[in-house]
């Protein structure tokens, strides 16, 4: 709970400032800074209306989005932790239909992948 990414302002900085990419079946939006605030690592899940129409897929997809996440964090904020980073994401939800668990887990251990490639290069390039 205290890893979410809470506050409207704070989330429309995210979407506005925040640089984007696509791990198919979500795109991820972050920003990094380097306050030394806790937890170090935020995290956003959305799946827009547009996309699931039903409450009950939403809230499906937000939980299968959500346990993914809880069982790949561990390298990232690991990482995040040790370059000392303030970083914000959030996860969005691409698709029009619910994906299984499986597919779901192995995306997103795909888009943290790619995000921890991108946060060293970063702070490689710094």
């Amino acid at each position: 709970k205290q890893e979410k990414l809470t506050g409207e302002i704070v989330v429309n900085e995210l979407f506005l400032k925040g640089a984007s990419f696509i791990a198919y079946p979500v795109r991820v939006v972050w920003s990094v800074s380097k306050t030394e605030e806790e937890p170090s690592l935020k995290v956003l899940m959305s799946v827009p209306k547009k996309k699931l129409k039903h409450a009950v897929d939403r809230n499906r997809v937000k939980r299968l989005l959500r346990e993914a996440y809880r069982l790949q964090k561990k390298d990232l904020t690991v990482l995040v932790d040790e370059q000392g980073l303030q970083v914000r994401m959030a996860l969005v939800w691409i698709p029009n239909e619910v994906l299984d668990y499986a597919k779901v887990e192995r995306k997103v251990l795909d888009a943290l992948t790619k995000m921890q490639k991108l946060l060293i290069s970063d702070t490689t390039n710094d």
